[in-house]
C-alpha cells in the first residue's frame, strides 16, 4: 500500500528499463518456442501485477508484442510451410507454444481496454491509442482463430465473445472505421472493423477442406482483400452471414431469430469475389497472381490457384452442393495411413514378421458413389490433415482401397468427424525403374520404386494410373513399369494429384518390353 501511495514500481518483473533490456536480450537469437513461451509468462503476469499503472501496462504488452512477432512469424512458417519435417511432438509443441501467445497477447489488450472502460486510476492516458489497442486485440484474437482452424478444431466461444466484444467497443466509441497503422513501420493501414471482418471471412472459408498450408494463403489473401469486404447492420444483398456480437454462436448463415437482435451483423465479400475472379483468371494466364499481390510465403502457384478456387466456392452467395447424394450407412472400417504402409496393405504385399502396423478403427456413418463420411473415436487419428493418403478396408471385405481425407472437423471433445473421397478398391504392387539408370537427373531409385497400378488404370485400356511416393512422376521422364512378370514402358500424361507423401500419375503404355 504504501508503495502504491508513493507511487512506486509495480511487481511486474518487466515494470524498470533494465528488465526490458534482459528480455530483449534473453530471446535474440534463441529457440522461438522458449523464448515465446517465456513472452507469454510476462503478459499473463500482467493481469495479477500490483500498482501496475494502465499506461504502463500497455507499454509493457506493446513490447512483447513487438518483440514476440519476429518468433510467431518464424514458427508459422515452421508449422505451415516445413510441418511435414516436424515430429508430432513438435508439431504439438509449437502449436501450444503459439495458440497460447495469441491468447495471452489478446488477454493483454483486452486487460488495457478493461482499465479504461472502469475508469481506472490513470487510464485516461490510454484514451489516444484505444484504437490502436483495439485492433491489436481483435488481430490476436484472429490468431487464435487461425490456429484453432490449423488443427480443424472447434473455436472457443470465448474467442468469439472476445471479437464481439472488442468491435462492439470500437462501434460504441466511434472509431471502428478510423484507419491507423497498428504497428509502426508495417505497411498499409488498418481499422477495427477490418480487423472484425478478417476473422469472420476467415472463419467462413471452410477451413475443414484445406490443407494447413492452404489455410494459411486463405488467411493472407484475406488481408489482402480486406478493403473489399462488407459490413452492416442490416441485411442486404452481397450479405451472405450474420454474427451476434454477443459471441454466443460462431458466424453463419442467417437464421429465422437473426433479424431480431440488435446485436447482428451481416457481412459478406462485397467486391472481393471480383479480385478473386481477376487472381484465378491470372494464375491460370500466367501461373502467378497480379504484381501488386504479395503473400509473403513460398507456396507454389498451383496451391494458391487451388486456394482461390476454393474461396471462390464458398463465398458464393450459396454454398457449394455435394456432387454425390449421401446415404445413411453404418459400418466399421479400418485405415492405416503414412505412404509405405498404404501402399503395402492397398498393393497386397508381404509384410515380414514381426510388423508393427498403425491400423486404426473408424466408424462410417454415411457413403457416396465417391466416398465416405466417418467418425474416429479418440485416441485415433492425431495425425489427421486434409489432404492425408489412408488405406481403407470395408467390415466385409479382404482388400484395401486408397483413399484419401477431404476434409476434417473436430468438435469439443476431441472426435474427429472426416470425409474421404475413395480413389479405387483394391491395386496392385508394381516397381518401376528409370529408363535412363545412371542418369543423375531421374528420381527413380537404382534398384526400382515399389508403386501401386490403381484399378482405375487399365492395362487393357492403355494406360496406367500409379500411386506413387511424392515427386516420382515429371512429365519429361519415361518409366519402366514390372507387372504380371512383364515389364511395360510408360510415357508420362499427366499428374492427377500430389499430396505431401504421394503423386498420382497418369501414363500411356507405349509399348511391352521383352
Amino acid at each position: 500500500m504504501l508503495r502504491w501511495i508513493k507511487g512506486g514500481r509495480s511487481d511486474h518483473p518487466l515494470d524498470d528499463a533494465e528488465a526490458s533490456s534482459v528480455l530483449l536480450e534473453q530471446v535474440s537469437g534463441k529457440d522461438p518456442i522458449p523464448a515465446l513461451e517465456n513472452i507469454s509468462a510476462h503478459l499473463d503476469a500482467i493481469k495479477t501485477a500490483d500498482n501496475l499503472r494502465p499506461a504502463r501496462a500497455y507499454e509493457i504488452v506493446d513490447l512483447l508484442d513487438r518483440t514476440g512477432r519476429p518468433l510467431q512469424r518464424r514458427l508459422n512458417q515452421e508449422y505451415v510451410v516445413e510441418g511435414q519435417r516436424l515430429t508430432r511432438f513438435q508439431q504439438a509443441r509449437v502449436w501450444s507454444s503459439l495458440y497460447n501467445y495469441w491468447t495471452q497477447l489478446a488477454e493483454g489488450y483486452r486487460f488495457c481496454l478493461a482499465k479504461y472502460e472502469v475508469g481506472a486510476v490513470g487510464a485516461a492516458a490510454l484514451k489516444p491509442q484505444l484504437a490502436r489497442i483495439t485492433c491489436r486485440g481483435l488481430r490476436a484474437c484472429t490468431g487464435q482463430l487461425k490456429w484453432t482452424l490449423l488443427r480443424y478444431g472447434p473455436v472457443e466461444r470465448r474467442v468469439w465473445q472476445d471479437i464481439g466484444a472488442l468491435y462492439l467497443l470500437a462501434e460504441t466509441m466511434q472509431f471502428a472505421s478510423v484507419r491507423l497503422g497498428v504497428y509502426r513501420g508495417a505497411k498499409g493501414e488498418s481499422s477495427a472493423e477490418r480487423e472484425f471482418v478478417h476473422a469472420l471471412m476467415l472463419a467462413m472459408s471452410s477451413a475443414d477442406g484445406l490443407l494447413p498450408q492452404q489455410i494459411d494463403i486463405a488467411d493472407r489473401l484475406i488481408v489482402h482483400l480486406l478493403e473489399y469486404f462488407r459490413v452492416a447492420r442490416s441485411s442486404s444483398k452481397g450479405l451472405h452471414w450474420v454474427f451476434d456480437l454477443s459471441g454466443e454462436r460462431p458466424p453463419g448463415r442467417p437464421l429465422g431469430d437473426s433479424a431480431s437482435k440488435l446485436g447482428s451483423r451481416y457481412f459478406g465479400p462485397g467486391e472481393a469475389t471480383t479480385q478473386l475472379d481477376r487472381f484465378a483468371h491470372a494464375l491460370r494466364a500466367r501461373e502467378a497472381l497480379p504484381a501488386e499481390v504479395s503473400l509473403g510465403s513460398s507456396s507454389g502457384s498451383a496451391l494458391i490457384q487451388a486456394t482461390v478456387q476454393h474461396l471462390q466456392r464458398y463465398w458464393a452467395p450459396r454454398p457449394p452442393e455435394r456432387k454425390d447424394r449421401r446415404r445413411r450407412h453404418l459400418e466399421r472400417i479400418s485405415v492405416v495411413h503414412e505412404f509405405e504402409e498404404v501402399v503395402a496393405n492397398v498393393g497386397g504385399l508381404f509384410l515380414e514378421s514381426p510388423f508393427v502396423s498403425n491400423d486404426e478403427e473408424w466408424i462410417v456413418e454415411n457413403e457416396s458413389e465417391s466416398g465416405f463420411g466417418a467418425v474416429v473415436p479418440q485416441p485415433n487419428g492425431s495425425w489427421l490433415k486434409v489432404g492425408d493418403l489412408i488405406g481403407v478396408r470395408r467390415e466385409d471385405g479382404v482388400a484395401w482401397g486408397a483413399g484419401i481425407v477431404r476434409r476434417v472437423t473436430v468438435d469439443d471433445k476431441g472426435i474427429r468427424n472426416v470425409g474421404i473421397q475413395m480413389l479405387a478398391s483394391g491395386g496392385a504392387a508394381v516397381t518401376v525403374l528409370s529408363t535412363t539408370p545412371g542418369n543423375r537427373d531421374t528420381s527413380v531409385a537404382a534398384d526400382g520404386e515399389v508403386c501401386v497400378l490403381l484399378p482405375s488404370g487399365n492395362l487393357q485400356t492403355g494406360e496406367a494410373t500409379l500411386l506413387m511416393r511424392a515427386g516420382l512422376f515429371s512429365t519429361s521422364q519415361d518409366l519402366l513399369m514390372r507387372a504380371y512378370d512383364r515389364q511395360y514402358h510408360l510415357f508420362p500424361l499427366s499428374l492427377t494429384e500430389r499430396g505431401k507423401e504421394f503423386d498420382i500419375g497418369r501414363y500411356r503404355i507405349l509399348e511391352q518390353v521383352q
